[in-house]
């Protein structure tokens, strides 16, 4: 199919659109493409493949096909879906987009990080990669680009009970600019002890660092004030050595200290 001088090629299954891949040079997969505003010179959707629209429930984990539809996992998976991830769902543009918004779509977009992001990668999501020679997964925080002739295939999200669970959508409402963000924090108590603690903050780059999240772990709850205080001294400055080759908008980073600050007081 031509369109404007573009083509948009269609594949049934998973296998045809393998060999789309493999045979056809600069094709670019693409989803509900709610996100783009042109489409490439070539283009191939998995809109319509059965395969990648499936919802996979398990007792530990759900795996999401990137074509299902954002509010398709909030119907489907009520009541099971993480909170902070539904949290996020529910931020994205109004219900008529997210009817046609695809899940895959949203962490493949090219130059931003969308929404989904950092609850994805604060719940330790996986992403399952087919090609014609074989079937990896890779976990979100390693991932940078698609593999070569290689189609994200499934979306692995752990399903885990947390006592505390935060997501803010930063930045404007209806664009993404300089300013946009998102920041999720997680935490499971026990009997007042700190059990586990994820902090996730993604726009210009992502935050994640392992000596923040252990830093409070087996303390008692809550935390006087001047551990806090620290905790958000040492954030500042590891969010700054990351700014330093991805400047972030000054907003941003008070927004990130101030929800930090906000999301360790919830701690009681």
């Amino acid at each position: 199919m031509q369109t404007t001088n573009k083509m948009v090629f269609t594949a049934k299954n998973v296998s045809e659109l393998l060999y789309q891949l493999k045979t056809v040079s600069n094709l670019q997969v693409i989803g509900a493409s709610t996100y783009i505003k042109t489409l490439p010179e070539k283009s191939i959707s998995v809109r319509n493949i059965p395969e990648l629209c499936i919802i996979d429930k398990h007792e530990r984990y759900v795996e999401f096909g990137p074509g299902v539809t954002l509010n398709s996992i909030l119907s489907q998976c009520k009541n099971y879906l993480p909170q902070v991830l539904a949290d996020a769902i529910h931020c994205i543009a109004n219900h008529n987009i997210r009817n046609i918004a695809t899940i895959g779509g949203n962490i493949c977009a090219k130059d931003y990080r969308l929404s989904l992001i950092a609850p994805l990668l604060a719940l330790d999501c996986s992403l399952k990669f087919k090609s014609l020679k074989k079937d990896e997964y890779i976990n979100l925080k390693n991932f940078t680009f698609i593999p070569p002739e290689s189609v994200l295939a499934a979306i692995r999200v752990p399903v885990e009970d947390y006592n505390v669970s935060i997501y803010r959508k930063l930045g404007p409402n209806n664009a993404l600019t300089a300013e946009s963000g998102s920041f999720c924090f997680l935490a499971q108590t026990e009997k007042n002890i700190l059990m586990k603690l994820k902090l996730v903050f993604s726009g210009p780059f992502n935050f994640i660092n392992r000596e923040l999240e252990t830093k409070f772990l087996g303390t008692k709850l809550p935390l006087n004030e001047s551990a806090i205080q620290d905790f958000i001294a040492t954030a500042g400055e590891r969010f700054d050595e990351l700014s330093k080759e991805n400047p972030c908008s000054p907003i941003l980073r008070q927004q990130f200290l101030n929800l930090t600050a906000f999301s360790l007081h919830e701690l009681t």
